[in-house]
Parts: C-alpha cells; sequence; structure tokens
C-alpha cells in the first residue's frame, strides 16, 4: 500500500472484515484491537521527506480466512467509529482461497486411446503437479493454468497405451504459498525440496517411487499424498481414482468424471490469500479524504 500523507508524520493503518473488531484490528495482529489515542496499537508508517508513505501486507501466519476485507489508512490515531473530521481513506479487498481440483475423461480410460485431465487451480500457480499412478508405473509432469484459473493435460496413446489395467491414481499436486513444488520426482525416488530465499536444497528422499523395492499402487499414493500434505511442507493436492479398461473401446455410458476427488489441505492448514498468504501490495489507492 502507498500513498501521500501531507496531514501528518505518521500514518495509521487498521483493517475490518470477518472476524475482525467492526472498529478495526491491527494489521499485523488482527485479533488486537486498535484504540483511539493509543498510536501502539496501529500498525504506522513514518512520511518519508516527499510526504509519501508505503506498507507491505503480509497475510502469512495471520490466521486470516478468505473474505472481503476493508484497510483503512488514517491521518490520525483514530478507530472507524471515531473517523469525523479525520483525514482517511479505505481499500476493500477480497482473499480467495487456495485449491485444486481434478476430473479425468473419459473414465473409466481405455488402454491406448488419449484422455483428458483438467480442473481448477485457484491461487495464480505457476504450475500444478500432475502425477499418475499405478501397478509398476508412475507418470508426471507439470502444467501451467491459465489466467481463469483452469488447466488441461492431454495425455496421447504413447502414455495411455503404458497405464497397467485396473485401478489407478490420479494426484494433482498445488505449490500454494511459495509457489514451489516442495515435493517432487527425482528419477525413481519422491523427494522433499526446502526453499531458502527461493533457493532449492539438495532435497530430502521420501520414498521410492519407481524400480526395485518401490512402492506400489495405493501404497504409493498414499505414501506421496502424506507427503505433500506434511506439516512441514505447504503444497496440497487433490485425488482422483479412475480405472483403465483392457479393450481399446471405452463404455457407451462412460463420461468425464471426478470419480469422488479427495481434497487435502496441509497440516496445519497454511492461510493462504489477495491470496492469502501471499503478500498484499496496493499501489496508490489511497486519497485522502476528510469526512
Amino acid at each position: 500500500m502507498s500513498d501521500s500523507n501531507s496531514d501528518s508524520e505518521y500514518t495509521y493503518l487498521f483493517i475490518t472484515g470477518p472476524g475482525i473488531s467492526n472498529n478495526g484490528g491491527k494489521l499485523s495482529s488482527l485479533h488486537q484491537n486498535v484504540i483511539s489515542g493509543n498510536a501502539d496499537s496501529f500498525d504506522r508508517v513514518q512520511t518519508k521527506p516527499d510526504k509519501t508513505w508505503e506498507y507491505t501486507f503480509y497475510t502469512s501466519n495471520l490466521g486470516i480466512n478468505p473474505g472481503r476485507y476493508i484497510i483503512y489508512a488514517v491521518s490520525q490515531p483514530k478507530t472507524k467509529d471515531q473517523l469525523d473530521g479525520i483525514k482517511f481513506d479505505n481499500v476493500s479487498i477480497i482473499l480467495k482461497k487456495e485449491f485444486v481440483s481434478a476430473q479425468i475423461s473419459p473414465s473409466p480410460v481405455p488402454q491406448g486411446q488419449p484422455f483428458t485431465i483438467s480442473g481448477f487451480a485457484e491461487g495464480d500457480p505457476g504450475a500444478v503437479h500432475i502425477w499418475i499412478i499405478g501397478y509398476n508405473y508412475v507418470y508426471d509432469t507439470t502444467v501451467s493454468p491459465g489466467p481463469d484459473s483452469t488447466y488441461s493435460f492431454n495425455a496421447g496413446t504413447e502414455i495411455s497405451e503404458k497405464l497397467p489395467k485396473g485401478q489407478c491414481y490420479l494426484i494433482v499436486q498445488h505449490p500454494m504459498q511459495n509457489n514451489q513444488l516442495d515435493i517432487v520426482r527425482d528419477g525413481d525416488w519422491v523427494k522433499k525440496i526446502q526453499f531458502n530465499e527461493g533457493r532449492s536444497t539438495a532435497g530430502t528422499t521420501v520414498f521410492r517411487i519407481k524400480g526395485a523395492g518401490s512402492l506400489q499402487e495405493i501404497d504409493a499414493a498414499r505414501a506421496l499424498v502424506y507427503s505433500i500434505i506434511d506439516s512441514d511442507v505447504d503444497d496440497t493436492c487433490t485425488e482422483v481414482r479412475f480405472l483403465v479398461e483392457d479393450t481399446g473401446i471405452s463404455a457407451p455410458q462412460a463420461q468425464s468424471t471426478t470419480t469422488n476427488p479427495v481434497q487435502y489441505q496441509p497440516q496445519p492448514s497454511p492461510l493462504q490469500y489477495a491470496p492469502i498468504g501471499a503478500i498484499v501490495l496496493i499501489v496508490g489507492i489511497f486519497m485522502w479524504r476528510r469526512r
């Protein structure tokens, strides 16, 4: 957030919205009520020599829920109910929850025939990670969602002809807050990557997903899901179980299906959103006014 303030040395900020006091809460500690006349109860920003100010709103770890919020910038340490005659302005923001959904079409999948994986990935992730697991089989790739948050992956015959018959598992992984996939495949292994200031480490081996001694079918799918929703990982995922037919012709009634997808959230679930968990930076939105 940034603008100019020629009225006072400091700009005082507070927020209202779901679960917050009607008269305002502190931006950096939402459940701490602001108090008129108590400057320390507000987040405040010193005005620069050119009369501008700037504040970056970090929503991560605030315990903030999705919804509509209003941020106030005030020239004096005054709460919402005491703004008469005070220069201030406000802006409305909507915080959205990140999530990922998935469906596969057709379902059942005819072995050797093309199929499509699609869904929504809210929160503007750079990519989602698609995993397909079956008996002695694993395939993974990444896909970038479009501006409308939808993604789609068309699997050709070169993929479907190798799918094992019977029960298979589709898992779509969302990177969440840090926009980095924390669980990745490295050859025959699944690894957990940790990021420090945007740089990744070599990673920690979680389990073997391919080759001699690797986990199979539901054991591999469960291990992957539990790795993604681990408390040390901020990613989330959705899982779709589907069948692969032993014929190249799908049943007439077969249609696109989500096959009772299971949505997972990290444990504990981080707060996402803007999207939650991101940095809300609103530039040039405040125009001082006196009421």
